[in-house]
C-alpha cells in the first residue's frame, strides 16, 4: 500500500478500510459501490456469471415453458423436464460469461512464457523501450523536443517471430472472448425475464 515505512502503512490500511466501510454501505443504499463505476464491465463480468451460478445452485424452481408436460401417475399434468433443461441453459451463460472476461477464460496464449522471456531478455539488453537502440539522430530530437521514438520486440529478427506467434495467438483469443461475450448477451436478451428465483 505504502513504501514510506510502518507508520505510512498503518494509515493507509486505515483509510482502505475505511474506503471499504464506506463502498459496502454504498452497495447496501443503491445496490452498487463508486468503486464498482470505475470498472462497469469488470464488474458486471464478475456479478453476473456468480449470481447465474448462485441462482442454477439455490433456485426454488425453473421456467415451465422449457420441458414437456405430462401427466404423472397420479394422474396430475406436472413438468419436471424443464430443470434440465434450465440447468443447461444456465450453464452455457455461466460459461460464455466467463469465457468473455480475460482472468477466467479457458483459452490460454501457449506462447505466453516463451514471449514473456523474451520480453525480459529484450528489456535488459536494450531497455523497456527500445532506448539502447535509438540512433544518434533519434538521441540528437530526443535532446531537442522531448519526444522519442520507442523501439519494439519486433524490429529486431531474434524476437519477430515469437512476437508475431504472441500476438497473433492473442488476437484470436480475443475473437474468441468477444463471440463468447456476444453469446452471452444475447442469451442473457433471450433469458432476460426467467432470471428469476
Amino acid at each position: 500500500m505504502c513504501g514510506l515505512g510502518a507508520k505510512c502503512r498503518l494509515l493507509a490500511t486505515i483509510k482502505h478500510i475505511r474506503k471499504c466501510i464506506k463502498w459496502s454501505w454504498q452497495r447496501v443504499v443503491r445496490g452498487y459501490a463508486e468503486c464498482d463505476k470505475w470498472s462497469i464491465y469488470d464488474y458486471l463480468q464478475m456479478l453476473i456469471p456468480d449470481m447465474l451460478q448462485d441462482l442454477r445452485q439455490n433456485r426454488m424452481g425453473s421456467p415451465s415453458c422449457f420441458g414437456e408436460d405430462y401427466v404423472n401417475s397420479k394422474g396430475i399434468l406436472v413438468n419436471d423436464t424443464c430443470h434440465e433443461e434450465w440447468n443447461g441453459i444456465l450453464d452455457r451463460m455461466i460459461f460464455l460469461w466467463r469465457e468473455a472476461k480475460e482472468e477466467t477464460c479457458t483459452m490460454k496464449n501457449p506462447y505466453e512464457e516463451e514471449y514473456m522471456k523474451a520480453f525480459v531478455e529484450f528489456k535488459e539488453k536494450y531497455g523497456t523501450f527500445g532506448e539502447k537502440l535509438q540512433t544518434e539522430a533519434e538521441r540528437k530530437r530526443t535532446r531537442e523536443t522531448g519526444s522519442r521514438r520507442v523501439h519494439f520486440m519486433d524490429e529486431l529478427p531474434a524476437y519477430k517471430e515469437i512476437y508475431d506467434k504472441y500476438h497473433e495467438e492473442e488476437s484470436r483469443i480475443e475473437k474468441y472472448r468477444e463471440k463468447s461475450q456476444g453469446e452471452a448477451l444475447d442469451m442473457l436478451k433471450e433469458y432476460f425475464y426467467y432470471l428469476w428465483d
